[in-house]
């Protein structure tokens, strides 16, 4: 496991990586999948997708979370699983990048080139996931996006979790239990301070374990759901 994007390496060791952001990114990308999206088109820099969506005037693009976390002008969505429940992605590209989880699929792609296959994991597409690395034969390593260059709890867990899954020995009710508590007592507390919203994607969401059989995985910059390639 790398515990932090940070310690994502110059030179990656061939294989597959998959990037955990239990909060938000990891989550965003399977509900945007269960919605319809076409693909999600991972921007290099935050601002870049504008011009994505002049090039393709179809597309939903996602930008920050703006005041009180209700999106900033000229955006459709943000890194909210909730909020992109009521955004028309069906059939459609979509364009966004995270602080966290999106930057770390970009460091990846551009520090591993053809040697490296990225995906996107959390806790509500664990085994799915799961299931399908376990018909590859490269290795698979772990990244734990984490915060301000500093591992996060509830990234360590569900990369703990997918792995557990992938190597045949899935966690028990309890070992289940704790993963849940890593997650809530980081976030948790946190969110009470917030809007609604980001207690909605916390416990209706990201804590929504194998919920939904999607597997991101990345092609140029685009993420395509795979799910039927397992």
């Amino acid at each position: 496991m790398i515990p932090a994007r940070a310690q994502i390496p110059d030179a990656p060791e061939p294989g597959n990586y998959v990037v955990v952001d239990v909060a938000q990114f990891s989550t965003t990308v399977p509900e945007l999948f269960a919605n319809g999206a076409e693909y999600v088109h991972i921007t290099e820099e935050r601002g870049d997708e504008p011009a994505f969506k002049k090039a393709n005037p179809r597309a939903k693009i996602g930008g920050a979370s703006g005041p009180d976390y209700r999106g900033e002008p000229g955006y459709d969505f943000f890194n909210s699983p909730s909020y992109v429940q009521s955004v028309d992605v069906a059939g459609r590209p979509t364009a966004m990048t995270s602080t966290n989880g999106g930057n770390a699929v970009t460091d990846l792609r551009l520090a591993g080139g053809d040697d490296v296959t990225v995906y996107v994991g959390g806790l509500s597409n664990g085994v799915a996931l799961a299931e399908h690395l376990r018909a590859q034969d490269a290795p698979t390593y772990f990244v734990a996006a984490g915060s301000n260059g500093k591992p996060s709890p509830e990234d360590v867990a569900g990369a703990l979790y997918i792995a557990r899954h992938c190597h045949g020995d899935p966690p028990s009710d309890e070992e289940r239990a704790v993963y849940r508590e890593m997650v809530e007592f980081s976030k948790g507390a946190k969110y009470e301070r917030k809007p609604q919203i980001k207690r909605t994607d916390l416990y209706e969401y990201a804590l929504a374990f194998d919920s939904r059989d999607i597997v991101p995985r990345l092609d140029g910059q685009k993420l395509y759901d795979v799910s039927g390639d397992s």
